[in-house]
């Protein structure tokens, strides 16, 4: 299995984050407070991934709640700021801002390698095995302009690609031969296409509605069309032990937490998924951190074993068997519309 990461666990462990994550969050919970200030801006929601009405509050985080599906298992924000709000939010807010002008510049070399470098890989590679005539693509992820770049003038199997994203206007380079930006909200996405391919990365844990997002990637994309997506899965083993002391889990970067059966649910109709995968790299870490950090907390016995008395290539083990049995928080999804 491919060891790729998401852009949480690369922000989380290459740019010394204490000082700049501390103040993206806090931008962020003092952005929030406006926004669900506004009732009217909120809306409940049932869950992303199953659709299933029946939930649990399980905590609050920047003043917004999160709920547990009790037929899927899925985390999620309800109610929610709407669509429209989070189209304003990624565009224009003091932590979006401070998002792309200092933690985008502070991790560029890094990003490209670790980040955009392996996604562009799994795209040709994907397009190679499974579409190898598409030429037209889709990306509808938040700050995308570098693999759009990287696909476009490296590729040589690409031809077209639009950057659909409320804030992809913001994170691309529009002289690049054969990129076109088009941000706007979710319902205008067929109009972006047909496509042969759509890419989704990092996009699905922000996004007001999941399901009108499937839907509409479902619409834009022709018959036999790949839809690539990376998500954070609640399923995950460092989320599932930390949960509420988890500081991957913050709105509204992170509405939605799908568990693996509410990725599958995702595609039960008109899809056939080709790879459902977990790829990531620093569950245990995570957990590791997170206990000495905190030490007296009422942490599991065998997790104090792990990270007090297993060596750090236990632990490497312990990863790589969560990597195989679909446990880490990062999920990787390849499907492909049906004809």
């Amino acid at each position: 299995m491919k060891t790729v990461v998401s852009l949480q666990e690369l922000v989380d462990f290459e740019i010394r984050p204490g000082a700049l994550l501390s103040e993206y969050h806090e931008r962020t919970r003092e952005s929030l407070a406006a926004v669900t200030a506004a009732a009217e801006s909120l809306v409940e929601v049932s869950c992303p991934g199953c659709t299933g009405a029946e939930s649990d509050a399980a905590f609050d985080r920047f003043g917004l709640t999160y709920r547990l599906c009790r037929a899927c298992g899925t985390l999620f924000v309800s109610p929610r700021p709407s669509e429209a709000a989070l189209a304003s939010y990624y565009r224009s807010s003091a932590p979006a801002i401070f998002w792309r002008e200092r933690i985008q510049v502070e991790t560029r070399d890094v990003r490209l390698e670790k980040l955009v470098e392996p996604r562009a890989e799994w795209v040709l590679e994907a397009l190679a095995e499974y579409a190898p005539s598409a030429r037209i693509g889709i990306d509808v992820s938040p700050y995308g302009g570098a693999l759009l770049e990287r696909l476009l003038r490296q590729g040589g199997a690409v031809d077209r690609l639009t950057a659909a994203h409320p804030a992809a206007d913001l994170d691309v380079n529009g002289e690049v031969t054969g990129l076109r930006v088009r941000p706007g909200e979710v319902a205008a996405l067929e109009a972006v296409g047909p496509a042969d391919f759509v890419m989704a990365f990092d996009a699905v844990d922000g996004a007001a509605d999941v399901q009108q997002l499937v839907h509409a990637v479902h619409a834009a994309l022709r018959p036999g069309g790949l839809f690539l997506l990376t998500a954070t899965s609640i399923s995950g083993f460092d989320l599932q032990v930390l949960w509420d002391r988890s500081a991957t889990i913050t709105p509204p970067d992170k509405l939605n937490l799908l568990s693996l059966d509410g990725l599958r649910n995702l595609f039960r109709v008109g899809w056939e998924i080709i790879e459902l995968s977990t790829p990531g790299l620093f569950d245990v870490e995570n957990v590791r951190r997170a206990v000495t950090a905190d030490p007296s907390a009422p942490w599991p016995r065998f997790i104090r074993t792990l990270v007090f008395q297993g060596d750090a290539a236990a632990r490497a083990e312990f990863q790589e068997y969560l990597q195989r049995h679909r446990l880490t928080s990062f999920a990787r999804v390849l499907v492909r519309r049906e004809t």
